[in-house]
This record gives structure tokens, sequence and C-alpha cells, in this order.
């Protein structure tokens, strides 16, 4: 009888330690799925990002060509109300959204003051 109580209680640990092993290796594999959907985001926007100063990179040409002055105030402002809206449409605040875009409008900035120097001409600022 003892050996049989002594059986049972070991099948019923190793089912239950199996089930929190098996239970261990399923999360496992959920956060490996999940942190692969972030990682491909963020690699997009990464790629994105590089699109948007590609697009930057071209205005400031055609500011260069056109002397005119490569920060615009009034259509930094217009674009920043334009995706603080889209942002609180799918749950980002607004001050996330404000902070995001001063530093990619910074980096816009640098890429257009940057191709200027290449070219070694002054536009209007």
């Amino acid at each position: 009888m003892r050996k049989i109580i002594t059986i049972t209680g070991i099948c019923i640990i190793g089912f239950v330690t199996g089930k929190a092993q098996s239970h261990l290796v399923s999360t496992q594999d959920t956060m490996a799925t999940y942190r692969k959907r972030i990682d491909e985001l963020d690699k997009e926007i990464i790629h994105l990002l590089g699109d948007r100063m590609q697009a930057a990179r071209i205005i400031g040409a055609y500011k260069m060509k056109h002397n005119l002055a490569v920060v615009q105030p009034d259509r930094f402002k217009k674009v920043l109300q334009q995706a603080i809206a889209e942002g609180e449409k799918v749950g980002l605040s607004a001050d996330f959204i404000k902070r995001l875009y001063e530093d990619v409008h910074a980096e816009s900035v640098r890429q257009e003051k940057e191709l200027e120097q290449k070219d070694g001409v002054q536009t209007a600022y």
C-alpha cells in the first residue's frame, strides 16, 4: 500500500511539474512570438524614419535651390497638430507625440543643414 501511495505521489508531482514546465515553455514561446513582432515593428519604424529623412533631404535640396529657410515654424506646428490628432486616435499621448516629433524634426533639420554644408550653399534661416 505504501508503494502505491509513493508511486501515486511521484506521478502526481511529475504531472504537476511537467505541467508547470510545459506552461513555462508555452509562456516563453508566447513571449518570444510577441518580442519577435516588436522587433519587426521596430525595424519597420526605423525604415519609415529613414524614408522620412530621405524626403527631408529632397525638400532640403529644393529649399537650397530656391533659397528658402530650412526651419519653417508654421509648417512644423501643422505637422505636429496632425500627428497629435492621429496619435490620440491610436491611444498615444499628446506629450509623447510632441517629444517624438520634436526629435524627428530636429533630425530632419540636421540632415537638411548637413546637405547644405556639403553643397556649400547658405540659405535663409
